[in-house]
């Protein structure tokens, strides 16, 4: 390998940036990265590499999540950058525990869902954080706290940081399968333009500018997207423009702006009849409506301030967004619109202590604050080709959430470690019903979420872990409020317990679960009633396993495999024993891999990954006679990474079996619903998809 590009990687990977190339850096830029790495990474946080597994955290006292005693998750910008992404869904199909479900519904969110959720929710049940920012847009009209992440551009991430089950402090409304934290990049030693094409007339254009210095650090993204569709009616255009500049002010302390302005329309192929399409009656190319389709608009600014190192970090948050959403959608009753237009504005205060109780005990305090407003004006009706015929709905919504938690993690011994918190919610609503004044309602409701874990870590090889925590969603101001004032925040509890072994090459992890709600709501379609079935509970387990197969000076190969099963009951008694769209199981084997290329390609490397997920049956009425089929995904990518600063890349996605049942509703009764009643959106047999990028360095300025 050639001197330029070893040390190219090596300065890349000191600092997680993506594996993009560029030429090699001088060395007062290497030296200016080294003493950044640490303000690179704020809110500091271990990941997880192809070099092995990371060194048990689970005893440490740390605000990081990897040191949350439970079943936790990091990935890196340089795994991500090995990763099949051909949207952002992708980004967690191989986590263990993930259930994501590609709607094909142009620019509307995914189903992503956690521990026995239902990934036919857009992702409501998981809390999304991007730089501390609330993602889920409570009270939406489309489904109660929607989450859409169309707008993230995978090469603006830093990190990802997942918890499963509602055990973070940080994370309130919307943390009831688990939490999502994603961290966007500060700064990188080089700068990209890239052009990727595919499948079905896609095509998209990337490019960044990044710089470090010892001034103002900039990370800019400019992407253009556009693609016809699998199906009929499912051409989509976007434009997203991501704009971050990150400024020290002191030592130690640093304030980062970030402005995204983000753009798209799409066609909706709408959803075709399950059994029509297999048995060849239906193309399943086809579209529902031709006239069905959507837009949105979104504009954001955030404002983050950071003092002191993770151990005692004060650190601000501010935060304002404006969007504009519609859809017009025919779910075989007519064409019905949604038009939704939200502003909101939050912020968050956050303090840590790292000091030792008594002169005796480490301990650590975390105390915040958040605050978040939204005001949405919202409407619905029948239309007809993307125009209203009447408002069945018109909606003007304030809604207001102030929250308080703290955290104490104490060590008593070397191998114990010992967390507690709580968080205190109230909201406040304010509805105005300009359809019927009668329902209108002004509430206020509240909710205390406490938390407790332990995590044991008796020898350097083994870490042993115990969680306890309840979490909530609030309840929708569009869809629930109106027609019941005196509802609460719906409410889980939940606990844990699992291990983990970590040696040299290896890592196993194993959990149990269990979860239970007092009442189990369930909305069969989005823009269908929400229906109360009573209580529920979730037994299951995960198993994760990672193998450093190969390590040889910077090569690298390693394998993994993860498995998830879950029970999701009604405990109301037969026939009501199923909650409707939880998988049975999940399962993923994969490989990732990072090598030098042969000798005939000249100086460069050989990165990328590939990995097999398998779906279990989901039960779509209560009674489970009505069930999807399991079914296999495949997808790869291979990159090859030259020493001039070029990549060139390619990847595939494949389905070799069932093609109906990731998108699948049950659009009838989840008591009575006959096969007809089940509709699909199919998934393309395959899609391709290949592009080149440029890396060139545009790293310090002279001093």
């Amino acid at each position: 390998m050639s001197p330029l590009l070893t040390r190219l990687l090596a300065s890349v990977g000191a600092l997680g940036c993506t594996t993009l190339p560029g030429h090699a850096l001088d060395p007062a830029a290497v030296e200016l990265e080294e003493l950044q790495v640490t303000a690179q990474s704020a809110p500091t946080s271990p990941v997880t590499t192809i070099s092995g597994p990371p060194p048990s955290l689970k005893a440490a006292l740390s605000p990081s999540v990897s040191a949350l005693p439970g079943n936790t998750t990091v990935i890196d910008a340089t795994e991500i950058a090995r990763l099949p992404v051909q949207s952002y869904g992708d980004l967690f199909r191989p986590v263990a525990g993930f259930d994501v479900s590609n709607y094909g519904q142009g620019g509307v969110g995914y189903g992503i869902a956690l521990r026995g959720f239902s990934d036919a929710e857009h992702g409501r049940d998981v809390a999304v954080f991007i730089d501390g920012v609330p993602i889920n847009e409570v009270s939406s009209i489309h489904t109660p706290n929607y989450i859409d992440l169309n707008s993230l551009i995978p090469e603006t991430i830093a990190s990802i940081s997942i918890v499963r089950g509602p055990f973070s402090v940080e994370a309130g409304d919307a943390n009831l399968g688990g939490a999502i934290f994603i961290d966007t990049k500060r700064a990188e030693p080089f700068s990209t333009l890239g052009v990727s094409g595919g499948s079905f007339g896609m095509a998209r254009g990337l490019a960044t500018f990044s710089q470090l210095s010892p001034g103002i650090q900039p990370f800019l993204a400019y992407e253009g997207y556009g693609t016809g569709g699998y199906r009929e009616n499912g051409d989509l255009g976007r434009y997203n423009a991501f704009n971050k500049v990150t400024i020290p002010l002191d030592l130690g302390s640093s304030l980062s702006l970030r402005v995204q302005m983000y753009g798209t329309g799409f066609g909706q192929p709408g959803y075709l009849e399950r059994d029509r399409v297999r048995a060849g009656l239906v193309s399943p190319r086809a579209a529902a409506n031709p006239t069905d389709g959507g837009g949105k608009t979104l504009q954001t600014f955030v404002a983050n301030y950071v003092n002191g190192g993770p151990d005692d970090a004060l650190s601000a948050l501010l935060y304002a967004s404006h969007d504009v959403f519609s859809r017009f959608s025919d779910f075989g009753a007519g064409q019905r619109g949604q038009v939704e237009e939200r502003e909101t504005v939050g912020g968050r205060l956050r303090k840590v202590w790292t000091t030792s109780l008594f002169d005796a005990v480490p301990a650590q305090i975390l105390v915040g604050g958040d605050w978040r407003t939204d005001a949405l004006d919202v409407n619905t009706g029948p239309s007809v080709a993307r125009g209203f015929t009447a408002r069945s709905l018109d909606l003007g919504i304030l809604q207001h959430n102030l929250a308080a938690y703290a955290q104490v993690q104490v060590k008593p011994t070397p191998w114990l470690k010992l967390t507690g918190g709580a968080r205190f919610d109230q909201f406040f609503y304010d509805v105005r019903n300009n359809l019927d004044s009668a329902l209108s309602p002004r509430v206020s409701p509240n909710v205390v979420s406490p938390k407790g874990g332990a995590a044991l870590t008796p020898f350097d090889w083994l870490e042993l872990f115990a969680n306890y925590g309840q979490g909530f969603r609030s309840p929708s101001a569009s869809s629930e409020l109106t027609g019941n004032p005196r509802l609460t925040p719906l409410t889980i509890e939940s606990t844990e317990g699992g291990g983990r072994l970590v040696f040299d090459r290896v890592s196993l992890l194993s959990t149990v679960f269990f979860t239970d709600i007092a009442n189990e709501a369930f909305q069969p379609a989005p823009g269908l009633p929400v229906q109360n079935l009573g209580k529920s509970r979730r037994d299951g387990f995960e198993i994760e396993a990672k193998i450093l197969a190969y390590r040889e000076g910077l090569d690298r190969v390693a394998v993994f495999a993860n498995y998830s099963g879950v029970s999701a009951r009604l405990l109301n008694g037969a026939p009501s024993i199923f909650v409707p769209n939880v998988p049975a199981f999940l399962a993923t084997v994969g490989a990732e891999f990072d090598v030098g290329a042969p000798a005939s390609l000249g100086p460069g490397r050989l990165t990328g990954a590939a990995y097999l997920t398998y779906t279990g049956a989901k039960p779509l009425t209560e009674d489970g006679g009505l069930r999807s089929s399991p079914y296999p995904r495949v997808s790869g990518r291979l990159a090859y990474l030259h020493a001039s600063g070029w990549t060139t890349y390619g990847q595939a996605t494949w389905y070799p079996g069932d093609r109906t049942s990731e998108s699948i509703f049950n659009f009838g009764s989840s008591v009575s619903a006959t096969a007809a009643d089940i509709f699909t959106s199919p998934q393309p047999r395959l899609t391709l998809l290949a592009g080149i990028t440029y890396g060139f360095p545009t790293g310090v300025p002279a001093r």
